[in-house]
């Protein structure tokens, strides 16, 4: 944000309404979200106190008096919706694996809880980083999160993958699955290979395989070392968020993980809804991944400046 406004010291209080953490919001964005919410019978103010308020390190965004658009708050509030779908899906994971909830294998649940555990962290860590101008430890966050969104979605429809997964007991064993699995953008293509069987085409060649590679390039350039010069502090007239490609790139991951896990088989929002309400009791944080699912497949549409949709329909196969 910038640096006129004493970002460090913004902090609502516990008990006002979400939007006056985001000052600035679209309006329209706002009512859409609470009439989803509203119309599923979930409490978004309840839900969202519960997973951003009491973040560590919660800040509110700062008031913006000099642009035209609310494009910069509604990203954030479109993130934050993300991160609390992500924090209800560690805790359906959790549920489902302690008590052996049918839908997933044991080996699933338990990779979705590490995974979901790992996203929230990085997630938390991402939303501080863009009240900062600090693009490289963004960068490498945001890149961390893509990897583990491809990784979440391997797991769900390749089993003895995530048998191999949580059988690593070392930090060697992890690091030889990475190298195997996921290095290189190993789990990603074996992602598309389900996704082309549902007519979803993301070869190397196509706008959003080209798209998609530039980016995760660019990412690629603040783990390694290396000379370039990363994007400046420097912020134009009306531009306030520090790291907003980052947060971005991260919001439409989430968002991505989302809709193909709904796509993609085994069903993961009937498997949450059984873990939600498994015996002895409900857990009401759970019972927000499966009908916060819907909700945030329909906010994609919000995000400004969508990526490349994927080809579809008598694609060719590459």
């Amino acid at each position: 944000m910038s640096q006129k406004f004493p970002f460090g010291d913004i902090a609502t209080l516990g008990t006002a309404p979400p939007e006056m953490s985001y000052p600035g919001l679209s309006p329209q964005l706002l009512a859409r979200t609470r009439q989803l919410w509203s119309v599923r019978g979930l409490d978004f103010d309840d839900a969202w106190r519960r997973a951003i308020r009491q973040m560590p390190g919660f800040r509110a965004l700062p008031r913006i008096d000099d642009t035209a658009t609310s494009a910069q708050v509604d990203l954030v509030f479109l993130f934050d919706q993300g991160l609390i779908w992500v924090k209800a899906i560690h805790a359906a994971a959790r549920r489902g694996y302690d008590h052996g909830v049918p839908g997933l294998d044991p080996a699933q649940w338990h990779g979705l809880a590490a995974l979901s555990a790992r996203l929230t962290e990085q997630m938390t860590a991402l939303r501080m980083l863009a009240l900062t101008d600090l693009p490289l430890p963004a960068m490498q966050i945001a890149r961390s999160v893509s990897e583990d969104v491809d990784m979440l979605l391997v797991l769900l429809v390749r089993r003895k993958l995530a048998a191999r997964f949580i059988a690593c007991r070392t930090v060697e064993e992890a690091s030889s699955f990475w190298r195997r699995h996921i290095a290189g953008g190993r789990a990603f293509r074996a992602l598309t290979e389900k996704l082309y069987e549902i007519g979803l085409d993301y070869s190397p060649d196509t706008d959003y395989g080209r798209w998609r590679k530039d980016v995760l390039a660019n990412l690629g350039a603040a783990v390694h070392s290396n000379a370039l010069a990363m994007p400046g502090t420097d912020r134009q007239p009306g531009v306030h968020l520090g790291n907003d490609n980052s947060l971005h790139f991260a919001t439409f991951r989430i968002h991505e993980l989302c809709a193909y896990a709904q796509l993609i088989k085994p069903d993961l929002v009937d498997a949450l809804t059984r873990a939600a309400t498994e015996p002895p009791e409900s857990d009401p944080q759970a019972g927000l991944a499966a009908p916060l699912s819907a909700i945030v497949v329909n906010q994609i549409q919000s995000l400004s400046q969508p990526a490349p949709a994927p080809s579809a329909g008598g694609a060719t196969r590459h």
